[in-house]
């Protein structure tokens, strides 16, 4: 297959991904722009009078949190049964099998731009300048795709091999949730919960948008050249674990 073959399917199982995700829905497309900007209200409205004060802009604050906690989640958790979901176009076609996974990243990725839109909203609402290290941006979202497509990767391949896989993720992701500062500070944990946090790739990655678009700063080299070893390492040992076990995957399941 061809690089622009290759591209042409995967842009086509991903769009199959999008109308699946919308089919159903009442709002469309939409709704992955009024989600995030209804839950970023919620959380202000209860925690304002407990963070507001601590937190300079804390509504943006906390949307780069969300936005992108929610793109690592929703990207990996779907990944999880992306193998199992297409187990007849597997066996019928022969189609690089990683696709299916790259088009369940990419439909998160999509519907995390779209909520890119309300965030937008709010940091012109706070005037905030668009400085030189915006330049960041394209940069972190790329490292933060790699490293989730990494995981991706080997998700899939566990639940083939492990079908309890689902609810121990599920419940990995809702503890990881805690632990990547989405709607509190950093400095306000004990120095073993900040530690744990500062060594959580995910958080990286919100830190280091935190600082660029909402706070206009660059950010501390310790947490780019981090956040580079955390992709490239994870996308690494994902796609080894992929292409390890892919041929066992047709039987598996």
């Amino acid at each position: 297959m061809s690089i622009r073959q290759y591209w042409f399917v995967l842009w086509e199982l991903t769009k199959r991904e999008l109308k699946r995700k919308y089919a159903r829905s009442f709002l469309g497309i939409l709704w992955s722009c009024v989600y995030p900007l209804m839950r970023m209200a919620l959380v202000v409205v209860l925690f304002s009078t407990i963070f507001n004060k601590g937190i300079d802009k804390y509504p943006a604050y906390y949307f780069v949190g969300f936005l992108m906690f929610e793109f690592f989640a929703t990207a990996t958790q779907t990944s999880l049964t992306t193998l199992k979901d297409n187990r007849n176009l597997l066996i019928k076609s022969k189609l690089p099998r990683e696709l299916f996974v790259l088009s369940r990243v990419l439909t998160a990725f999509v519907n995390f731009l779209l909520g890119c839109i309300p965030f937008a909203l709010v940091l012109a609402c706070y005037r905030t300048p668009i400085t030189i290290n915006y330049y960041m941006i394209p940069v972190v979202l790329l490292l933060l795709l790699i490293f989730t497509t990494g995981v991706s990767y080997a998700v899939s391949i566990w639940f083939v091999f492990q079908r309890d896989a689902g609810n121990i993720y599920s419940n990995f992701i809702f503890i990881l949730r805690f632990f990547v500062a989405m709607f509190y500070s950093i400095d306000w944990v004990a120095a073993g919960v900040r530690w744990v946090i500062e060594h959580n790739p995910v958080y990286l990655y919100i830190y280091i948008l935190r600082q660029c678009v909402v706070y206009g700063q660059r950010p501390e080299w310790m947490y780019v050249r981090n956040g580079i070893i955390w992709a490239a390492g994870m996308f690494v040992v994902g796609i080894l674990i992929f292409k390890k076990y892919e041929n066992d995957v047709v039987e598996r399941l």
